[in-house]
């Protein structure tokens, strides 16, 4: 199965490698590049307000695929995102036990590649907390990725459903730090 680029996505595409174990993958970073397609370098987590968009900024001048244009270090954003994901998630039962995994994709990186790069060291931190054995690869030629057919976790514990309610549509990142191991009893 071939599928999109994208920055810590929403549990759906992880839930699709689930279903389909030892499925080989072709992560696509041949599409073309498009401004407006967010979900490529931006992700959304549940801060203590509420929702909350965490950018990866792009370098100019864009390239012309995922797999060519460039994450920018502008602003320390890398910082900024790893702040904002002890803050919203440093509580939460597992955020300890995966921390020590995502932390150096963030803080401590000379030069973060192009976004296709950045994406696919997610990708491959995500599957290794999630236990998913699909053998995947990454293409920065190939593109025509496969829709992800929509779908949404019942409602799981969140550290703070008491005073946000629950908050669906939120980063992979969200499962793992909330429910660790138990993320995966969610797929079926």
């Amino acid at each position: 199965m071939k599928l999109s680029s994208r920055f810590c996505p929403g549990p759906a595409y992880y839930r699709l490698l689930a279903l389909n174990p030892g499925e080989p993958v072709i992560i696509c970073g041949g599409e073309r590049f498009d401004k407006r397609k967010k979900s490529a370098h931006r992700m959304t987590i549940a801060d203590t307000r509420g929702p909350l968009d965490l950018t990866v900024p792009i370098a100019k001048p864009y390239g012309q695929t995922w797999a060519t244009t460039n994450v920018s270090r502008h602003n320390d954003w890398f910082q900024l995102m790893w702040t904002a994901l002890e803050s919203a998630y440093g509580r939460t039962p597992y955020f300890e036990f995966y921390a020590d995994d995502f932390r150096p994709l963030l803080i401590g990186v000379e030069d973060f590649g192009t976004v296709g790069d950045l994406n696919f060291r997610f990708d491959c931190a995500i599957r290794r907390a999630l236990g998913l054995q699909n053998p995947v690869t990454y293409s920065p030629t190939e593109s025509n990725p496969m829709e992800i057919p929509a779908w949404q976790p019942e409602p799981y514990w969140q550290i703070r459903q008491d005073t946000l309610g629950f908050i669906p549509n939120l980063s992979i990142l969200d499962l793992i730090f909330n429910l660790g191991p138990e993320t995966n009893l969610l797929w079926h």
